[in-house]
C-alpha cells in the first residue's frame, strides 16, 4: 500500500537533498506518494491542508527571515499544525569525524511553548521583555511522552534538564511535575541536571546519559550540542509530534555556496528518512536503509563539509549500492 506524505523540499541544498532521500526510498521498495509543497515565510493553507490530510511530513531546512513579529516559519508550522514533542535522536556514524564514537543520545524537547512563544515586547526605549512560558499542562505531557518513547526503545534512564536554581518557579514546575510524572515508570531511572552543568559533562563523557527531557530553549542549544559531538550535521536528523500527525526534518542545510554544484551532502536527509519509515512501520526498511547508510560510511564517503568531495550522487550511489 502507498504512503502519502506531504514534501517540504524547503531552500539551498534541500531540493538537492531530498531528491537524494526520494531515491533511496524508492531503493528500499517503499511506496510512497509525494505532494509537494514550498513553505514560504508564512505556512500558506495548501501545505497546512496537506499536512493535515498526509499527517506525515517530510522537511529539508527553510529559509528564516529575522522579522519582527513573525516567528521563523519552522517554528510557525509547528504551531499552525499542534506538533508539541521534538526527538532528536543523536547516534554516531562510522568515519565522520565524531568526537565520541558509539555515542547514542535521546534528546526529547517540548516545543509548544517556553521562550520560544512569541511574545516579547518593549517596556520602554531600549528595553525588552520576552516571556518565558510554561504549563504544569504541557510539562506532564511532555514528560508522558519522554517516558513513554523511553519504555518503547528500551532505554533505561532519563535525565531532566532545568535550571530551577534561577527560574525557581517556571523551571521548578518543570521538574517537579516532571519528577511526578517519572513515578508512573518505576522501571526507568530517573536523574536531574541543571544544563549548564549538563554541557560541560556532556563535552567530558557524553555515554553517561541516555534520555535527555528539556524544554524548548534547552533543548534546542543541547540538541546541537550532542550532534557536534557526534560528527555535526549527520547526525542531527529531528522529529515533531503532536495532534496525530508528525513532522520528519533536517534542521540544517544553509549552504548557499553549495546549491547547484552537485556537493551536497544528503546523509542528514537520508538519516530523517530513516526515521520517517520507522514511524510508517516500515521498519524492515528502516533498518536496511540504516545499515546501507553505515555501509556507505565505512566505504569511505568523504563530504565536503569534512573537506572531501562526494556530494548527492556519490553518496546516493554508495546507499543503494549498499542496499
Amino acid at each position: 500500500m502507498a504512503h502519502h506524505v506531504t514534501l517540504i523540499p524547503g531552500d539551498w541544498i534541500g531540493p538537492e537533498t531530498c531528491a537524494v532521500a526520494q531515491e533511496v526510498i524508492a531503493a528500499t521498495g517503499v511506496d510512497i506518494v509525494w505532494d509537494e509543497h514550498e513553505c514560504g515565510p508564512i505556512p500558506h493553507e495548501a501545505l497546512l491542508a496537506s499536512c493535515r490530510h498526509n499527517k506525515v511530513i517530510l522537511k529539508a531546512k527553510v529559509a528564516a527571515p529575522r522579522e519582527v513579529g513573525h516567528l521563523p516559519p519552522t517554528i510557525e508550522l509547528r504551531k499552525q499544525l499542534g506538533l508539541w514533542a521534538t526527538v532528536r535522536p543523536i547516534q554516531t556514524l562510522p568515519n565522520v569525524g565524531a568526537r565520541f564514537e558509539d555515542l547514542d543520545i535521546l534528546v526529547i524537547r517540548e516545543t509548544s511553548e517556553d521562550i520560544y512563544s512569541g511574545f516579547e515586547h518593549e517596556v520602554t526605549s531600549g528595553v525588552y521583555e520576552a516571556v518565558k512560558v510554561t504549563t504544569r499542562t504541557a510539562v506532564e505531557r511532555i514528560a508522558r511522552f519522554a517516558f513513554e518513547r523511553a519504555r518503547e526503545l528500551g532505554r533505561s534512564k532519563v535525565t531532566i534538564v532545568h535550571k530551577s536554581n534561577i527560574m525557581k518557579k517556571s523551571d521548578g514546575l518543570f521538574l517537579s511535575t516532571a519528577q511526578e510524572v517519572a513515578l508512573a515508570y518505576p522501571d526507568i531511572e530517573t536523574d536531574e541536571v541543571i544544563v549548564d552543568a549538563l554541557c560541560m559533562r556532556l563535552v567530558k563523557n557524553p555515554r553517561v546519559f541516555d534520555v535527555l527531557l528539556t524544554l524548548n530553549l534547552f533543548g534546542d542549544i543541547v540538541s546541537d550540542l550532542c550532534s557536534g559531538l557526534a560528527g555535526g550535521i549527520v547526525a542531527s536528523p529531528s522529529a515533531s509530534f503532536g495532534g496525530g500527525i508528525a513532522m520528519f526534518e533536517n534542521p540544517h542545510g544553509k549552504v548557499p555556496e553549495l546549491v547547484g554544484t552537485g556537493l551536497a551532502n544528503p546523509i542528514p536527509m537520508i538519516r530523517t528518512a530513516v526515521m520517517m519509515l520507522e514511524h510508517l512501520s516500515e521498519r524492515d526498511a528502516a533498518h536496511r536503509l540504516m545499515r546501507a547508510l553505515v555501509v556507505a560510511c565505512e566505504s569511505g564517503l568523504h563530504t565536503v563539509d569534512r573537506g572531501g568531495t562526494d556530494g548527492c550522487r556519490r553518496v546516493a550511489d554508495a546507499v543503494i549500492a549498499a542496499l
